[in-house]
């Protein structure tokens, strides 16, 4: 049997199975119990998320923390949980397109490669109870071409259900972003303003995780690549010694009728010719 364990604003711990979810409840459902915690590495990480709000059990409306208290009361073997969502995040395929990388050097090199454009949709309630970089649970760098990338997705945040380690961040609520700074102010923008943002993400089409090499790297692996593939390779050649002919595989068979041979033979001296030694 397994359970789910969440901690509601009075930090007393609930147990039971099978939570279901609502994303866009009626507005005029009352909903003052707020989960506040969720037990890391439980079965109720992804399932449920710091400041969603319990809006219901078993179809039964909790106003506040006693009604909460006096239904999880009764004995059932299980609960139906129906959440306020407060954060969420949903995403859309928008294209697959071709990155092409220039390197200026000598006749310039052209290196393509496919890519899969996404947008991600980030919704977060800004409460002053729970902290934002827990909710959202995103570290970024730069990668070789300065880019910001993800860095790492802390399990069971919002981040990691469509973001991955490797992904670019391209835009956010459709500004560019070039730098750390500019994806902080951006983001923080969105979120005081209208509680979501909308990132503009680039993923390499059909790789699990890229491994980012300087420029003058990929110009020597390309090059390589090339010369690879420009050689035509030689066929076999025949070996001038003389194979053993395989006798294990001969079927010599003896008849056991006789054949006689006629050899004709002159025998008048006479008519023999003299040959000399050394003459052919």
């Amino acid at each position: 049997m397994s359970t789910i364990s969440v901690t509601a604003e009075t930090s007393k711990e609930y147990s039971r199975e099978s939570v279901s979810r609502e994303d866009r409840p009626q507005d005029n459902v009352p909903a003052d119990v707020t989960i506040t915690f969720v037990e890391p590495g439980g079965n109720a990480m992804g399932i449920v998320g710091v400041g969603d709000e319990i809006v219901a059990i078993n179809k039964k409306q909790t106003k506040d923390i006693e009604t909460l208290n006096k239904i999880l009361k009764k004995p059932s073997q299980e609960a139906q949980v129906t959440l306020r969502r407060n954060n969420y995040s949903r995403s859309k395929h928008k294209c697959t397109t071709v990155e092409t990388l220039l390197v200026e050097k000598g006749r310039g090199l052209k290196v393509m490669r496919a890519v899969e454009l996404y947008t991600v949709d980030l919704v977060i309630g800004i409460s002053p109870d729970v902290d934002l970089n827990d909710i959202l649970g995103l570290a970024v760098k730069y990668d070789a071409k300065e880019r910001v990338k993800v860095m790492k997705v802390n399990p069971g945040s919002l981040a990691s259900i469509h973001l991955r380690p490797g992904d670019i961040i391209r835009e956010v609520n459709g500004q560019p972003i070039a730098s750390k700074s500019m994806l902080t102010f951006w983001m923080l923008n969105g979120l005081l303003s209208n509680r979501q943002v909308r990132l503009l993400i680039e993923r390499g089409a059909g790789d699990d995780a890229q491994v980012e090499m300087p420029s003058d790297v990929q110009e020597i692996a390309q090059k390589q690549i090339a010369l690879w593939r420009g050689k035509k390779i030689p066929l076999p050649k025949k070996s001038a010694l003389r194979h053993a002919n395989d006798t294990t595989t001969r079927n010599i068979i003896i008849s056991p009728e006789a054949v006689e041979v006629f050899i004709a033979s002159d025998h008048d001296v006479t008519a023999l010719r003299h040959v000399r030694k050394g003459a052919e």
